[in-house]
């Protein structure tokens, strides 16, 4: 069992069995998802619909107690709703940015687990991304200055992966391998 499995079960409305939650949630999450949830043999970090759906149905139970139960960032209730501002971030610093809120969000525990490994797109092709449309001078030095940001207030795992990500797109690639040493 888990902490949200655990508090799932507690949260059951009185007289309710697993089958009145699944048909509660029918429409929503599959009858597997629910067994899962309440087993504890869910994902360790759940989607936040998930966890919505769970709401929706049970009495007194908020979203923001079932992430802390999940071991996630309670958060608050609401949906956050950037500045008007935003409209004006480019392709690249909408990803950056949609990169720090997903690795700040993340499970607080303090267990690091390796990463793991990518697949090797040559021997999977099918599993290959669509090339993103190549930076402008002025959008890689946006982006380049936010990782140095990044580095700057301690946040070293996502601007090294975000750097990761400048290096690996092929049109970075093919101008490095062409640049004189």
């Amino acid at each position: 069992m888990s902490s949200l499995s655990d508090y799932l079960n507690a949260h059951l409305p009185a007289g309710w069995q697993k089958p009145q939650l699944v048909e509660a949630l029918s429409g929503t999450l599959d009858r597997a998802t629910v067994y899962r949830y309440l087993a504890g043999t869910h994902p360790r970090s759940p989607a936040e619909s998930v966890l919505e759906a769970f709401a929706r149905v049970l009495p007194g139970v908020t979203v923001v107690e079932l992430r802390a139960a999940a071991n996630l960032s309670a958060g608050v209730e609401e949906p956050w709703v950037p500045p008007v501002e935003a409209n004006r971030l480019n392709y690249a610093q909408r990803r950056a940015l949609e990169s720090f809120i997903k690795a700040t969000v993340g499970p607080v525990d303090d267990v690091e687990e390796p990463a793991p490994e990518p697949p090797d797109l040559d021997e999977h092709p099918d599993l290959a991304q669509p090339a993103a449309p190549a930076l402008t001078e002025q959008e890689r030095g946006e982006v380049e200055s936010y990782i140095r940001r990044l580095y700057a207030s301690g946040r070293k795992d996502l601007a090294d992966r975000l750097a990761a990500s400048l290096d690996n797109r092929p049109a970075v690639k093919a101008a490095t391998k062409q640049a004189p040493s």
